[in-house]
């Protein structure tokens, strides 16, 4: 692969990252998937990321190629990250801006510009996305409801949003893994409610505090505000590599009502 098969994209928002995943290509480093947004490209899947290079809503560029065994759309994996997983900041990057008090600071967007953009993508359905053949989509859930699954893997390797050499880091290490059951709002031929497993990176995050106790995952219900009425909430999903008709959680993205209407840009 040389640099003349690369490839720029650029003005891309970060809707989500995957769950910490293990690199086994490059001694077990840890990684995460990216879901990204532009006008120009729809729905982008970027890997593999060091944890702390981006953060959700900011705007950034990214050098990257096509991967060699995934087929999925709009797939892309980060240019020489083999050789360059300690220093990627010439690969991927959030653009700047100069803030209110004169300070250079990483782009991303204010809390209505999130808000009227997940408004504008969450127009589909389950059915709709997977019929289609999307690798991403965003949906508006009509309900939703949280539920804890006891973990009976026992094999290293689990199936993740990237599967490209890739595992789910300590997967085996959680006694309980998070899954989101909803229904859309709108037309969909697919039987409801919908039962996916969640692999957002926060929730992880979140559980490994306390992996064995299901009263301590089980806050993760009141972390996402799940059946409060004062919240909105988008579910973004995406499918797996191996199976391309099964969808995960990407990120449950949820904001409060009360809030937004008296925010002021």
């Amino acid at each position: 692969m040389t640099e003349t098969d690369s490839f720029w994209l650029k003005d891309l928002v970060v809707l989500g990252q995957g769950a910490p995943n293990q690199i086994s290509k490059i001694g077990g480093q840890q990684s995460r998937c990216l879901c990204l947004w532009s006008d120009k490209t729809g729905f982008v899947r970027v890997y593999p990321v060091p944890h702390g290079y981006v953060h959700d809503w900011e705007i950034i560029n990214a050098e990257v190629r096509k991967p060699t065994n995934d087929g999925r759309e709009n797939s892309y994996v980060v240019l020489n990250y083999e050789q360059e997983w300690k220093n990627l900041s010439k690969r991927i990057y959030a653009q700047k801006e100069i803030n209110r008090k004169g300070n250079k600071v990483n782009k991303k967007l204010k809390r209505p510009e999130q808000i009227a953009l997940l408004e504008s993508l969450a127009k589909s359905t389950f059915s709709q996305i997977r019929d289609n053949g999307k690798s991403f989509g965003l949906i508006k859930p009509k309900s939703m409801k949280f539920m804890l699954k006891q973990n009976k893997e026992t094999s290293e390797a689990q199936t993740t949003l990237i599967d490209l050499d890739y595992d789910i880091m300590n997967q085996n290490d959680f006694a309980f893994l998070p899954s989101l059951h909803y229904e859309c709002d709108g037309p969909c031929s697919s039987k409801a409610p919908h039962e996916q497993k969640i692999v957002e990176w926060g929730a992880y995050q979140w559980m490994r505090q306390n992996p064995n106790s299901e009263e301590h995952c089980m806050q993760l219900k009141d972390n996402y505000h799940i059946e409060e009425e004062n919240y909105l909430h988008y579910v973004l999903i995406g499918n797996i590599r191996k199976y391309t008709t099964t969808y995960v959680v990407v990120k449950l993205i949820r904001f409060k009502i009360e809030e937004e209407e008296n925010v002021s840009e």
